[in-house]
């Protein structure tokens, strides 16, 4: 699991980033991870380009989050572990509607807990030009950036992979 303290120290070495540094480790990003970047570019095709770009600036935060807690390097994510937390997200979606129909409550989801907090906490900041994100698009980054953490966490299907 990626602590607290990752995810902080993550945000605060981005934060320190010029735009050209920015630049470089999108660049880096897009060469590593390639089955994430297609994903998130594909399932946030359609959207307003401010869905689009915070998707993809928290994807980076996440895989710079997963990097910082493994100093051995991240392997590229491999397409069938995206398709697997893909439908899991999906499955995670359908249960909570289906225990909201029925009045019951559910399990909370523990898929890195900090990444999941951090992403939520970004989702209620308001954008670069002073808007905040309706409901609607709050829940479709979320659910892709759901993906994406299980992803990164080898955690397809809620089941811990060893690597």
């Amino acid at each position: 699991m990626i602590s607290n303290d990752m995810v902080e120290r993550a945000c605060s070495e981005v934060g320190t980033y010029t735009d050209d540094q920015m630049m470089k480790e999108f660049d880096r990003f897009f060469q590593q991870q390639p089955g994430i970047c297609d994903f998130v570019s594909e399932l946030t095709g359609e959207s307003a380009a401010e869905i689009q770009e915070l998707s993809l600036f928290l994807s980076y935060m996440v895989f710079k989050a997963a990097e910082t807690a493994d100093p051995r390097g991240l392997s590229e994510v491999p397409a069938d572990r995206i398709e697997s937390a893909f439908h899991d997200s999906e499955s995670w979606i359908d249960r909570i509607e289906k225990a909201q129909d029925q009045g019951v409550g559910l399990e909370p989801d523990d898929t890195e807990p900090f990444l999941m907090q951090y992403v939520i906490s970004e989702l209620n900041q308001p954008l670069e030009d002073g808007s905040l994100l309706e409901d609607e698009q709050k829940g479709e980054v979320f659910f892709v950036l759901r993906t994406v953490i299980s992803s990164f966490a080898n955690k397809p299907n809620g089941k811990e992979t060893k690597t």
